[in-house]
């Protein structure tokens, strides 16, 4: 079947139109996660959850007996859910048990498949030819502000367009990490208010922030110990490595471009809003920037790529690449 949206498929749902076969399919492992508890809720309405809905690791379990319970009927319900997660990972000599049941899958059955692949060659072909599919790429521009706006409703809660930039200006595009930085800023402002940009820069901003200038202040004084202790904190806390080194990254860029800035401006606030950064941040970010020329700056940009590189085609602990990282950071020159 051709590709579909989420928002089709539930209209499909409220007449009651419940296809055999789903497939939830990308590298956003929130929609996969989002859209298939939403296909759930909505197809067992009133039904038990209990006997009609099974969850399988593809990874795990053995496809024969998955098949043999989507061929069981359901109890006391009009359908049943068996859902199926990561089916890329199939053995292959099974692939045509699953191509024989998506040719004659059970009317009684939603089957429900989801991969983090992105390309259909990866999945059996009559799965992919049969099932209504839904692409969960990772959002951006007007898709991801109306998700961020339709979460932050769920919290009886509105949220305004400048609070929404200032929000993915300073968060990584990951929805999980998104998620939980909304429910925080609901919290913060309470049921049946409006979020705005204040709002943003104290809840998310600040304490990532501030983090990560303690970071940059000890790399810019050349004190690695305290820069090994910012980054356990900042581990131990939950940021993955990754996010850490891309924090870290930002910090430099904009550390480069305060730096080119204050030398043709000497008006903070104009400057401050040319970079779209609160007034503190700017001079922050300007007195850190005596501490890097523009010539450590590049030194300092090709250490990273080096890191980026080896986070990608090596096997070494990213803790240790980070920490790697840091040592070439915080040497004198």
């Amino acid at each position: 079947m051709p590709l579909t949206t989420i928002s089709k498929i539930l209209q499909r749902l409220s007449k009651r139109q419940i296809d055999p076969l789903y497939l939830c399919f990308g590298e956003e492992s929130y929609l996969i996660q989002e859209y298939t508890t939403t296909l759930i809720k909505e197809i067992l309405q009133g039904g038990s959850r209990d006997f009609n809905c099974d969850i399988f690791s593809a990874e795990s379990s053995v496809l024969s007996e998955v098949l043999d319970i989507a061929r069981t009927l359901p109890l006391m319900a009009s359908h049943r859910v068996v859902v199926l997660h990561g089916v890329h990972q199939l053995r292959k000599d099974t692939l045509p048990q699953l191509e024989a049941y998506a040719e004659q899958p059970s009317e009684s059955t939603a089957f429900i498949c989801s991969s983090p692949e992105s390309d259909p060659k990866t999945f059996p072909t009559r799965l992919w030819q049969k099932a209504l599919a839904v692409a969960c790429k990772q959002l951006e521009g007007d898709q991801l502000r109306e998700w961020i706006s339709t979460q932050v409703r769920q919290y009886d809660c509105t949220i305004s367009g400048e609070a929404i930039q200032a929000f993915t200006r300073d968060q990584q595009h990951d929805l999980w990490t998104l998620r939980q930085e909304i429910d925080k800023l609901c919290t913060y402002v309470g049921a049946g208010r409006a979020i705005t940009r204040a709002d943003v820069q104290e809840v998310c901003y600040a304490s990532r922030q501030q983090s990560i200038f303690a970071l940059s202040d000890a790399i810019g004084t050349h004190q690695i110990l305290q820069a090994f202790t910012v980054l356990e904190k900042l581990l131990t806390q939950g940021e993955p490595p990754l996010v850490v080194f891309s924090m870290l990254v930002r910090h430099l860029r904009l550390l480069w471009s305060v730096r080119q800035l204050a030398q043709r401006s000497h008006d903070d606030t104009h400057a401050a809003k040319t970079l779209g950064l609160p007034l503190a941040v700017y001079r922050r970010l300007a007195n850190q920037s005596r501490y890097f020329p523009l010539e450590r700056l590049r030194q300092l940009y090709t250490a990273a790529i080096t890191a980026d590189v080896a986070f990608k085609t090596t096997n070494k602990p990213p803790q240790a690449t980070l920490e790697g990282l840091i040592l070439e950071l915080c040497a004198r020159h």
